[in-house]
């Protein structure tokens, strides 16, 4: 019976990153790595720096540039955790990118961290771009935060953007309590003829009054 020649041995995903990190992994190296033109490099770069310190002021710089989806996906994570008043102005910054998963990340990574999105909500509020302060409502929608219905009472109430309004009272038919009630005919007569923004409105009278009978 003639010999059958053993396969090569196939080397696994794992040991083809683990020659790619060979050399020494020094902080400095690893925040050098975060530009490689190797997304598989950059990505175990991120894990490598996560919760060293630094590191997030280093993801931020990358996550502009960024344009793999794994890496962008890998960076976000590595900031969910330890975000400062200042790294939320940077990460809200990415609010205003052309790049939909930079301003998917930024809009979860804020509702992960109410506290410190809380503290960047007011400068939100008059943020001259209309789509800015519409992801801030959207944040507002999904954050656990004792305020979050009064925020979106001040949009529906100051906010002179038809869209934003209509956005904010969408979110409010979800979270509602008796106080919107207080809030409705004044927002009512800010836009008598918009059709839509009147349906929402009778909607959430309807949700609160029916919660509180």
């Amino acid at each position: 019976m003639g010999l059958k020649k053993k396969a090569d041995p196939i080397a696994s995903s794992c040991d083809e990153f683990e020659e790619k990190r060979q050399y020494p992994r020094t902080t400095q190296q690893l925040v050098s790595d975060l530009d490689s033109t190797d997304r598989d490099v950059r990505r175990w770069a991120v894990r490598d720096l996560s919760g060293q310190k630094g590191a997030h002021d280093a993801f931020l710089k990358r996550l502009p540039f960024e344009e793999d989806p794994t890496v962008i996906e890998a960076l976000f994570s590595a900031l969910e955790h330890d975000m400062s008043e200042s790294h939320a102005s940077q990460v809200l910054t990415m609010l205003k990118s052309e790049h939909v998963q930079l301003r998917n990340g930024a809009i979860e990574l804020m509702q992960q961290n109410p506290g410190v999105f809380a503290a960047n909500v007011n400068l939100l509020m008059q943020d001259k771009d209309p789509d800015t302060r519409i992801f801030c409502v959207d944040i507002i929608g999904a954050v656990a935060h004792i305020e979050a219905v009064n925020w979106l009472h001040q949009f529906a109430l100051n906010d002179d953007n038809e869209n934003v309004v209509g956005t904010a009272l969408d979110k409010l038919a979800e979270i509602a309590d008796a106080s919107t009630l207080d809030i409705l005919q004044t927002v009512e007569s800010r836009f008598p003829n918009h059709s839509y923004i009147q349906f929402v409105i009778s909607l959430i009278r309807s949700q609160v009054r029916g919660v509180d009978e």
